[in-house]
Parts: structure tokens; C-alpha cells; sequence
């Protein structure tokens, strides 16, 4: 930090008392010790905005249009959607027992999760070649391969080009481009991969059984076809799937159709050979009797076989689909004590139901004893079938405590668990019912060995023929059966609502594009101007300079508005016979508020010296435009108008100024007074009354050698002899070597700083070198000062505003004296 110093004679007149400052001194020559709060930080923001605002204003143009380019110039996709509601019901035993078959085809997964639904829809290749099949078949795969779109930006073209075409050949989907009719190279798996990232499908929510599918594509009707074609093609392979496990049973279910219809026939033709060979035609009533209960062990016998294998069969299905749901969650540590109890009653209840069937068989009408009898044995059934109804819910309750559903698909899961109890519990029923009717085959086969002969022959082929009689009566009503389900099959989804045709592309979105545009614009503007201000270490504030602890002695606003104002812009104006520069603006408009600017900076000039007088003061700066001729020669207008005699010495010899600004001849001046006298020249320069201007004069080799001599310092201590105050103009300090050794010749040292030109560094290095020199500095002047530069101060120096309001000072004569 600059240690900047100032010496005043003692109080006897001899040596010298030097006195100094710092920053962070008391008083205008420190820097402000505190920031003002929210209120600075506000102020400083809003100043940073408004000096960096048109670097702010580029960079959002520039990327506003950035985001129209890419906006205008992509081709718009357009989405639809159609719902499908997944709902897979309660299989029947006759569908479990062979639909396990079907599950080869992939669709139909034991677990009716929709996760395990939307996995087959997102990956299956048979999905995508149906759809694709389907366009081949109407003949618009190609259409729907080649679909594009046109962006904004070539819509405008083609309407620009609109009417060259001839229009004859067939156009794509958004009639652009032509279409190749040969649709020979396309197949299905062609055709199937293009459609894979055109559709998407998802949960239509977290708690619905509602798949949603999506398409999109670059033409609306494009999008709708894709997304109703997914549709019905899933729901076709849904109902395609449930028919082939219908079609496994019947498919079963016609074969040993089949096989017992010639069984039966072969039996026939066997007992009518036998009765023709052996003369058997007919057996007594004991003998037919046997033979019929036999039939119809055997056959009941076959029937809870094959119900048997059809509920294991549905069983282990429910099982595989609990177990994908919940793996590792099927319980299996069921009471043992129930389950052999039901088994025991299974069994006793199948005993009373072939005791009941022996006695209905018995020929003629029954007795009064033997119908007491059946009716007892129904009784009997029906208490035991109570007590099972019990223990099964038992059994189920037992089942279903072997572990927690989740949250999700819980109603689903426990709806499993009760299908597999009541399975088990029906398996269990027909294993008694098979051990008790195998028990009893075996006493009637024994009773039916020990008939002789002929008759025991005849018997066998007459109980063959009765079990293929019913065991074909049975299939033959289940075929009937499962053909109806087959017919009216529809599957487990359902089209909820289809595919509208889009009307608004989603994207690109031209708004919300350009809203973010504008906004990383402004985000990019503003770090671009917080970092061009942070490498920018010039002067806006007059607050910079005491920050920077330094004593400003006074802001001169920007005379560019005035100038404009009030002179038209011109760079001279015509005042006495001479062309004077309209910066002058103290001899030009004495009574405006830039020349009052100009008398503060001079009383607070005066108000600094201990004596009251400035003696020789030196006007300099740190570079070269920052203004400090003009402020030398306003300064010396002003101390002339206070009716002082003020002498303005052009002390820059090598880029002179000051006979610019008052319309005077360079020579003679400064060189040539100092090879003869004072009065020879000076004197005799007058401009203004009390105002005598010393151009530098010719132009010299050596500059330093000039303003160095003997003969200079004689000049100046003759100049306070003639002139009540002497204001000398020097070259910049930081350019040349004159401005230090001037400023150790002159009592006081005035520093001019250009606001939005003087850098810190400029004003740090330009005070340093003037310290070291022991010039007496007394303060900076910070010239060009607009208030437009810096947001707060137009409260502090609304003088300076817009430097039109100058009517209460158009009342005053031009000419008055302050």
C-alpha cells in the first residue's frame, strides 16, 4: 500500500515535518472499514450488472439462438399411448391340469405379475414380428420404416420451394419423400428391430393392474398405428396363449377319446365272437351283478386317476407361480396331525360311498331295510364331509401363516396359498378314494376268479366293456367341455382405451427450449461478466480509491452528456476570438454542476494545506487519457474566476496539450521562457482575465534535461513572485520520468484518475513512485465519473445525473463572476 507523504515547514520555519497517511488511516484518506450489509452486496451486484450488461445481453442472444437453432432445425416427435388392463383369473382344474404344457410359448408365465409382463413385452421378438407381420400384410412396412418428419426450419424451405415438384410420385408418411413400392427384401425379422425403440411400456400405476404402451415416431399417425398394432397384438398372444392351454386338454382329451372308442369297439366284437364260439349268451343275475359293480369300480377307479393327475398337475403350477412371486417363501411345515386326519376321513368317506354304490346295484326294487340303510350311510357321509370342511379350513389357515405376503400382489399371493390347500387337500382325497376303490377291485376280481369257465370269461369281457362304455361317456363330456372354453377363450388383457391420433409434438418444445436457452444464458452471461470483473481491475467507484486506501479529493463526472447537451457534441466552441475546447467546461459553463465538481476538488485543496495556500500544485496521472490537462486547465479557470491570478503551465514537454484546449500557438512557451525571462512571454499570454497559460513552447531533445535544470526551478519560484497560484500540467508518471521530477519541484501533487480507464495496479504504482520521491500528494482526483457505472450513487451524485437539468443555472448570466 502506498505510504503517501506531505512537508510543511515548522513553526520556526526551518527543515521540514513530514506527515503521512495509510490506508486504514481515520478519516477520508482510509478505506471504508465496513461494507454496508445486504444493502453493499445488493449495490455491488446490481453495479456489476449494469457495467457488464451488454456482455450479458451477447451471451443470452447467443445462446437463445443456439436453443432456436437446435429447436427449429430438429424434426418433431410425436406420443400417444393406449391402456391394456392385465387380469389373469382363477385357473380350473381342467386348464391347470394340461395348461402347464402350454407354457412353453413364453407369454404366459407362472407368476401374473406385471413385472414379469412388462419383461416379456419390453424383450419378446415374437411381439415385434407379429406387428411387423402385420404391416407387411397391409403392406406399410416400408411406410412406417421410412416416417420423417419435417422440422419448423424445412417446412419454411419447402414453402419457399413450393411448386417445383411435379407431385407424381408417391410420398412418405409426411409427404417428403418417395416411397420405393418393392417390399420383396422385407421379412418379419427384418423389419421387428426397427420397432424395438420406437415403443416403450410402463405401469400405468403404482397400484393398477394397467400396462401403458407408448409409441412415438416422427409422424402422428405413424405413432398411433405402432402403438394400437402393439396393442392388439398382445392382447391377440394373451388369447392365444390361454387357448393353447385349453388346446392341451382337448387335444388330450380327443386322443383317449379316440383310444377308448376303439377299445370299446375291439371289447363288442370280442364278446360277440366268444357268445357265437363258446354258445355263452347270457350270465345269471349273481354273475351280472359282479360284473357291473367291477365296471364301475374300474371305471370310477380310472376317473380319480386322471382327476389325480389333472390337480397334481394343477398344483404344481400354483406352486411354480407362488414361487416366483415369493421365492423361497412356500411354506411346507404343515400340522402332519390334519392332514392324516382328513386322509382318514377321505378314506372312510370313499368306503360308505362304494357300500352305498353296491347297494343301489343289487337287482330289483329295494327293500325297505335296504333303503333305511342308504339313508343312514348318506347321513353318515355327510357328518364326515362336515368335519372335513372344518379341517380344511384349518389346514388352510395353517398353510397360509407360513410366511407374510408383501405388500405388493398380496391379495394375489394369498389367493395362491388358498388354491394350493384346497389342491392338497383334494389330492389327499382322491389318493383315499384310489386306495379304498383298488381295495375293493381286488375282493371283486377275487369273488369274480372263483365263477367256472365260461361264465368267468364272459364276465371279464362284459366288465371291460362296461368300464369303456363309461370311461368314454366320461371324456367324452369333458371334450365337449373344454371345446365350449376353447371357443369363448378371450385371454387376460384387455384393451382399456386406444391410441389417439397426437396433435402437439413432444418434443422438441420450442418454449421450454428457449426458456433454458435464455436461462444458461444468463447464467453463462453472468459468470462471464463475474469473471471478466474479477480480471478486470479497473476503477468505476470513487469507493474503489479509499478501499484502496487512498485520499480522494474529488469526483468529476463524465462531460460527454453535458457537451451533448448543451453543446451540440462539438469537440470546440467559438469564446473570445478563439476556438475552445468544449471540455473547458469551467470557462465555457461556469454555473453547471461539472464546474462545481471542479471548485470541490479545490477547496478541498485549499482546506488541506495547513497555511490555507496551495502554493505550486502539479496535475498528473498515473497513464495517458485519463484527463489531466483538462482538469489542470478547469482548475486554473476556476481559481482565475475567484479573482486569483493563476498561472497554467504546460509542463508536458514531450505530448502537449493545453494550447489545444485554449486555441494558442505551442511557441513561444515553456523552452523559450526559460532561455529568457518571465515576464518576455508569460506575461504577456493572458487568456482570460486573471488567467495566463504557458504552452510548452518548441520542441525539445531532452524533456527531463529541460524540466531538471537550474533554470526551471528559478522559473517557478519567479512564477509565485508574479501569480498568486501556479497549476503546472506534467506528463504521465507510470510514461515518463518528468512527472516525478516535477512533482518534487512543486508544493502540492494532485493525481487524476480515469474512472473505466485506471487500473488499481496503475494507481498503486503511480502513488508508490511519487512517494519515493517524497512528493507531497494531495489526493486522487477521479475524473470521468459516470453514475450509469455504478448503481447506488445516483442518490450521492444526482448533480450528475443526466446532465440536462441545468435550467436553475440557464437563469444566471454565462458571464457572471463565482
Amino acid at each position: 500500500m502506498a505510504h503517501l507523504q506531505r512537508r510543511d515547514p515548522d513553526q520556526n520555519g526551518q527543515g521540514d515535518i513530514v506527515r503521512s497517511w495509510e490506508g486504514g488511516t481515520n478519516g477520508a484518506a482510509g478505506p471504508s472499514s465496513e461494507r454496508r450489509g445486504i444493502k453493499g452486496q445488493v449495490e455491488e451486484l446490481l453495479d456489476l450488472l449494469r457495467r457488464r450488461k451488454w456482455l450479458i445481453v451477447l451471451v443470452c442472444l447467443a445462446a437463445v439462438a443456439g436453443a432456436a437453432l437446435y429447436t427449429y432445425t430438429q424434426v418433431p416427435v410425436y406420443r400417444t399411448s393406449s391402456l391394456v388392463l392385465v387380469e389373469k383369473g382363477q385357473q380350473s382344474g381342467t386348464e391347470s391340469a394340461i395348461g402347464a404344457q402350454a407354457q412353453g410359448s413364453g407369454l404366459l408365465p407362472s407368476s401374473s405379475s406385471l413385472r414379469n409382463e412388462l419383461m416379456f413385452l419390453r424383450n419378446s421378438q415374437a411381439l415385434r414380428e407379429r406387428v411387423a407381420e402385420r404391416l407387411l400384410e397391409q403392406g406399410e412396412a416400408r411406410r412406417v420404416l421410412s416416417s420423417q418428419g419435417v422440422s419448423p426450419l424445412g417446412r419454411l424451405m419447402d414453402r419457399a420451394w413450393a411448386g417445383q415438384g411435379t407431385g407424381e410420385e408417391e410420398t412418405g408418411a409426411s409427404g417428403d419423400e418417395p416411397l420405393p413400392a418393392d417390399t420383396t427384401q422385407l421379412s418379419p425379422a427384418s423389419v421387428a428391430p426397427a420397432l424395438a425403440g420406437r415403443v416403450r411400456f410402463s405401469r400405468a400405476g403404482a397400484e393398477t393392474n394397467v400396462i401403458q404402451i407408448v409409441a412415438q415416431d416422427e409422424t402422428p399417425a405413424v405413432a398411433r398405428r405402432l402403438a394400437n398394432l402393439f396393442t392388439e397384438a398382445y392382447i391377440e398372444l394373451t388369447q392365444k396363449s390361454s387357448r393353447e392351454r385349453v388346446k392341451a386338454s382337448r387335444t388330450f382329451l380327443e386322443q383317449r377319446s379316440q383310444e377308448l372308442e376303439r377299445e370299446l369297439e375291439t371289447i363288442e366284437q370280442r364278446i360277440q365272437r366268444f357268445q357265437r364260439s363258446e354258445d355263452a349268451v347270457s350270465l345269471d343275475q349273481r354273475q351280472g351283478s359282479l360284473t357291473s359293480r367291477i365296471a364301475e369300480t374300474e371305471s370310477s377307479l380310472e376317473q380319480a386317476r386322471i382327476e389325480l393327475r389333472m390337480e397334481q398337475s394343477s398344483l404344481e403350477s400354483l406352486r411354480e407361480e407362488l414361487e416366483s412371486i415369493q421365492p423361497g417363501q412356500l411354506s411346507d411345515q404343515l400340522a402332519s396331525t390334519v392332514d392324516q386326519e382328513i386322509s382318514s376321513l377321505q378314506s372312510e368317506i370313499a368306503k360308505l360311498e362304494l357300500s352305498k354304490q353296491q347297494l343301489e346295484l343289487q337287482s330289483g326294487a329295494p327293500t325297505p331295510a335296504e333303503s333305511a340303510q342308504v339313508a343312514q350311510i348318506d347321513r353318515r357321509i355327510q357328518k364326515l364331509r362336515a368335519r372335513i370342511q372344518r379341517l380344511s379350513d384349518r389346514y388352510v389357515e395353517e398353510l397360509m401363516g407360513g410366511g407374510l405376503s408383501p405388500k405388493q400382489g398380496a391379495q394375489r399371493i394369498n389367493e395362491l396359498k388358498r388354491r394350493i390347500a384346497e389342491k392338497k387337500i383334494q389330492i389327499t382325497g382322491l389318493n383315499s378314494r384310489i386306495d379304498v376303490l383298488s381295495e375293493r377291485l381286488s375282493e371283486y376280481e377275487q369273488e369274480l376268479n372263483a365263477i367256472p369257465g365260461k361264465s368267468m370269461t364272459l364276465a371279464q369281457l362284459r366288465r371291460d366293456q362296461k368300464y369303456a362304455e363309461q370311461m368314454y361317456g366320461f371324456v367324452t363330456k369333458q371334450l365337449q367341455q373344454v371345446r365350449v372354453r376353447e371357443k369363448s377363450e378371450l385371454g387376460y388383457a384387455t384393451q382399456i382405451s386406444e391410441a389417439d391420433m397426437p396433435g402437439i409434438p413432444v418434443r422438441p418444445q420450442p418454449q421450454r427450449n428457449l426458456i433454458l436457452g435464455l436461462m444458461l444464458g444468463l447464467l453463462g452471461g453472468g459468470g462471464l461478466a463475474l469473471l471478466r470483473d474479477k480480471m478486470d481491475n479497473r476503477l468505476y467507484k470513487p469507493d474503489q480509491i479509499r478501499d484502496l486506501g487512498y485520499h480522494g479529493i474529488g469526483v468529476i463526472p463524465n462531460l460527454t452528456p453535458l457537451i451533448e447537451d448543451q453543446m451540440g457534441g462539438q469537440a470546440t466552441v467559438e469564446r473570445d476570438g478563439h476556438q475552445l475546447e468544449t471540455g473547458l467546461i469551467a470557462a465555457l459553463k461556469p454555473y453547471s454542476a461539472a464546474t462545481e465538481a471542479y471548485r470541490k476538488v479545490w477547496t478541498n485543496l485549499q482546506l488541506g494545506r495547513p497555511d490555507g495556500e496551495s502554493g505550486t500544485v502539479l496535475v498528473t496521472s498515473p497513464g495517458s487519457g485519463d484527463g489531466k490537462s483538462l482538469t489542470a486547465a478547469n482548475l486554473a479557470a476556476i481559481i482565475a474566476q475567484a479573482g486569483h491570478a493563476t498561472l497554467l503551465v504546460d509542463g508536458d514537454l514531450r505530448r502537449p496539450r493545453l494550447h489545444e484546449i485554449f486555441d494558442v500557438s505551442r511557441a513561444p512557451g515553456l523552452t523559450e521562457t526559460l532561455q529568457n525571462d518571465l515576464e518576455e512571454h508569460a506575461m504577456k499570454r493572458p487568456v482570460d482575465e486573471n488567467l495566463c497559460v504557458l504552452p510548452a513552447g518548441t520542441e525539445v531533445e531532452s524533456p527531463t534535461k529541460v524540466l531538471g535544470s537550474a533554470r526551471f526551478r528559478e522559473f517557478l519560484g519567479e512564477a509565485q513572485q508574479y501569480f498568486d497560484h501556479v497549476i503546472v500540467d506534467s506528463s504521465p508518471v507510470l510514461a515518463t520520468a518528468d512527472g516525478p521530477m516535477l512533482s518534487d519541484l512543486c508544493d502540492t501533487t494532485l493525481c487524476v484518475a480515469r474512472a473505466g480507464a485506471t487500473t488499481e495496479d496503475e494507481l498503486h504504482d503511480t502513488l508508490e513512485v511519487l512517494g519515493e520521491v517524497g512528493a507531497d500528494v494531495a489526493g486522487v482526483v477521479f475524473n470521468g465519473f459516470d453514475i450509469s457505472m455504478a448503481y447506488g450513487y445516483k442518490y450521492r451524485y444526482r448533480h450528475y445525473g443526466q446532465y440536462g437539468p441545468y435550467d436553475q443555472y440557464r437563469s444566471l448570466p454565462e458571464d457572471a463572476t463565482a
